[in-house]
């Protein structure tokens, strides 16, 4: 129970992390088992090449000989991915235009990877696809001719053979007898062979390495998204990004470093990204490894790999125990998506966040200037944003006993993470962003039942203005209405994290999509952003973001009633004035939100008007 409380508040030490490793061990090795199973079923799959069960045998020797050998090749991320893949095949569920026997043959070439790791001596064959490209998992690519011994493209079989250590120990020969020696040092490049490009940072005696594997098949585990092969100069900037966000790491949290150091060992490389946050992701086949845009900075990389080192740790756990239950259509709002969640999903981001949310706080105060603010800023958002989902998760009824436990020590952190002063202008400016994202969430996503909607409208049109009728429970849109750009929020990012981009878009604000409303709520200046955002529902009701806008600039003007409607329930307030503006009744927006925002104040749990941003 203590290595599981250690992983439920974020962190992990060797043993606990060692446990989640050895989950795994045994998690391949059934999934080996599996596919071995399968094939025995259908030794047709194996096509020219031996049968399985050599590469098997194979295997087995090293394992005997080399252990931590066969550990390397057992525990490569994409021998998951393969694993999980060719077993899919083998049953029928996916189906793909590489010959199956290539892909199922890739067993020999694990096998292989894992014999010139240990150094035995060897000899078997290995599928080569088209491109005359043998990637040896964990080590590197031998580059054979494209085509086959008929002189015909496609795949083909080549021979390999170790004779032990040695320099020139290792050979690969193609049908026509083309030979490739591998070096005694797989890092080291030749004719013919490329290593796997490396990434090594050094900090404080705490050591990181991982592997850019850009060129493995089974590297990538999400369609679309291939790895980007490096050149010189992208390597060079992978390097010096990740010495960069290494060193914050160590300096911020160096236990947690030491736990990602630990347990990552290889990072997919996508292609980079130019502003914004980069996209990454894991999976719990490729335990290990993250595939993730090269962003642009050392503190934007160091939180893709906490992100991503907290997915890992509960990927490998939930290999060993049941959290979630999953109710049937049950869906959440996640503060960092857009789209309704299961909960699995929303336990999954709320674990990431969890990590993040640390990570800023051991930050923001060892940083400098500009750091510090958006770390500061960033704090503020994300702790108390992911509170709220600890408290969603808790009470949806939808956590196993274990589960309970989990989301419980993780809130117990967040609680006290709340309890920490930060200034008042931070967190007025982190409630608006949450408070914008919640809102435009539940205008996309969220649908008032369509006979309430009628009934309001009638008595609007009635005149029974006395009370709102209560307007029922809302559902969760089968078809969200689209997505606009977050122009509020991005504004008040910006004043935390470049204040020079700010300061331009002030000047050019079409260049962003930003109205004379949304600058005015930006310096806090409510009553001409509520002007501003009344003219645009009543022009443009059909939008979304004005309606939020105007929430926004109610509840800092102090009209509680109209804000708790139009953040806690915009979604029926729009319904209902879309309806009357149907029926060519002329109504105010503020007025018709103050009268339905009237007997749901509480779903908005709207404050007081926040404090102004000091000029």
């Amino acid at each position: 129970m203590e290595s599981f409380v250690q992983v439920a508040t974020g962190g992990g030490d060797t043993r606990t992390l060692g446990l989640l490793r050895n989950g795994q061990k045994s998690k391949r090795l059934v999934l080996i088992r599996m596919v071995l199973q399968a094939v025995a079923a259908d030794p047709a799959s194996m096509g020219p090449l031996p049968p399985a069960y050599s590469a098997w045998k194979l295997l087995g020797r090293v394992q005997y000989e080399n252990p931590q050998a066969f550990e390397k090749i057992l525990l490569h991320p994409s021998t998951g991915v393969w694993a999980a893949h060719v077993l899919r095949r083998l049953r029928g569920v996916r189906s793909s235009d590489i010959p199956l026997w290539t892909e199922v043959g890739y067993f020999h070439t694990l096998a292989a990877a894992a014999a010139v790791r240990a150094g035995v001596e060897f000899h078997t064959e290995v599928p080569v696809p088209e491109s005359g490209r043998l990637h040896l998992p964990s080590l590197g690519t031998a580059l054979l001719p494209r085509a086959g011994s008929g002189g015909t493209g496609g795949p083909y079989v080549a021979t390999m053979r170790g004779a032990g250590r040695g320099v020139g120990s290792v050979a690969v020969v193609s049908p026509r007898g083309v030979c490739v020696l591998l070096p005694d040092s797989p890092e080291s490049p030749l004719a013919n062979w490329r290593p796997i490009p490396q990434i090594r940072a050094t900090r404080g005696g705490h050591n990181l390495r991982l592997a850019l594997d850009d060129t493995d098949p089974y590297a990538s585990f999400v369609a679309g998204r291939e790895p980007t092969v490096q050149t010189t100069q992208s390597q060079s900037r992978w390097q010096a990004l990740t010495e960069e966000a290494w060193e914050i790491l160590v300096r911020s949290q160096p236990e947690i470093a030491e736990g990602l150091a630990n347990l990552m060992c290889s990072l997919v490389p996508l292609e980079a990204v130019t502003r914004g946050d980069p996209y990454s992701v894991t999976s719990p086949e490729s335990f290990g490894s993250a595939m993730v845009q090269l962003p642009t900075s050392a503190t934007t990389l160091a939180v893709s790999l906490i992100h991503e080192f907290q997915h890992i740790k509960l990927g490998g756990l939930l290999d060993l125990v049941t959290l979630t239950r999953e109710a049937d259509g049950a869906v959440h709002y996640a503060p960092w998506r857009v789209d309704p969640r299961p909960v699995s999903g929303l336990l999954q981001g709320a674990y990431a966040y969890l990590g993040i949310v640390s990570f800023w706080r051991r930050y923001h105060p060892t940083a400098s200037e500009q750091e510090a603010l958006r770390a500061r800023f960033a704090y503020a958002l994300w702790r108390r944003s992911t509170l709220a989902v600890a408290d969603d998760l808790l009470a949806s009824e939808e956590l196993t006993d274990l589960g309970l436990r989990f989301v419980t020590a993780m809130r117990e952190c967040l609680a006290h993470w709340c309890e920490e002063a930060l200034p008042s202008h931070v967190e007025a400016d982190a409630a608006l962003v949450a408070a914008d994202h919640l809102g435009m969430w539940r205008l996309r996503n969220v649908q008032p039942p369509g006979h309430e909607t009628a009934l309001l409208a009638e008595c609007w049109k009635l005149g029974s203005l006395t009370g709102c009728p209560d307007a029922g429970d809302p559902v969760v849109r089968d078809d969200p209405l689209p997505r606009e750009k977050p122009v509020r929020s991005e504004l008040v990012k910006l004043r935390w994290e470049d204040p020079n981009r700010l300061a331009w878009l002030r000047r050019h604000p079409e260049s962003l999509g930003a109205t004379p409303a949304d600058i005015a709520l930006l310096d806090g200046d409510y009553g001409r952003a509520l002007r501003g955002y009344w003219r645009q529902v009543m022009t443009s009701p059909e939008e979304l973001g004005p309606w939020i806008g105007l929430g926004l600039a109610a509840r800092g003007n102090g009209d509680g009633s109209a804000a708790a409607a139009l953040l806690g329930r915009p979604q029926l307030v729009r319904a209902v004035y879309l309806r009357l503006s149907g029926d060519a009744v002329t109504v105010d927006p503020c007025a018709l939100a103050g009268w339905i925002g009237g007997r749901h104040k509480e779903e908005a749990a709207v404050a007081g008007p926040p404090p102004p941003h000091p000029k």
